[in-house]
């Protein structure tokens, strides 16, 4: 495993916009090694794109097409389109809010919720296994840094 020093680091001066440097850095490379194992171990079944959608649904059950789109960052028609998708699979339910017509609550099938929790357990042994070669401490020093970050940048409008 390769074991990489920040400048940030070994400055005796740490700062914030070095600490923002190192983040900035750091979070693309773990999501570009996340989304490798998501993709690798959503295969050949579906999109990176459509495991989000099951994803935020796994966290937010009966959230809206809005609220998706919003969280994935595309348009409504092309988040309308995705879902069509996931609910001829049978991974998503879809169903007219009855206290708002126009609005569409989406929630998981047990079919989705069994393949998010497939593609999850898989990438997540990908990540364990790449932990494993750190020490005791080094855990700790993440596990910490990891509850910082987290408390920092939580969202809030998404429930755990």
């Amino acid at each position: 495993m390769q074991n990489r020093t920040f400048p940030a680091v070994m400055s005796s001066a740490l700062t914030t916009d070095h600490c923002a440097i190192d983040l900035m850095t750091v979070v693309p490379a773990v999501t570009r090694f996340l989304r490798a194992g998501i993709r690798c171990h959503g295969k050949p079944h579906l999109s990176l794109s459509q495991l989000r959608v099951l994803y935020f649904l796994r966290r937010r059950s009966r959230a809206s097409l809005s609220e998706v789109a919003d969280y994935l960052d595309v348009t409504r028609p092309t988040m309308s389109a995705m879902v069509e998708r996931l609910v001829q699979r049978g991974l998503v339910d879809r169903s007219v809010d009855p206290a708002e017509r126009r609005r569409s609550i989406l929630t998981l099938t047990p079919a989705g919720e069994a393949e998010m929790k497939r593609v999850y357990d898989a990438t997540l042994k990908t990540v364990a296994d790449r932990l494993a070669g750190l020490s005791a401490t080094d855990l700790q020093q993440v596990q910490a840094g990891l509850a910082i970050l987290g408390g920092l940048f939580d969202e809030p409008n998404v429930q755990k």
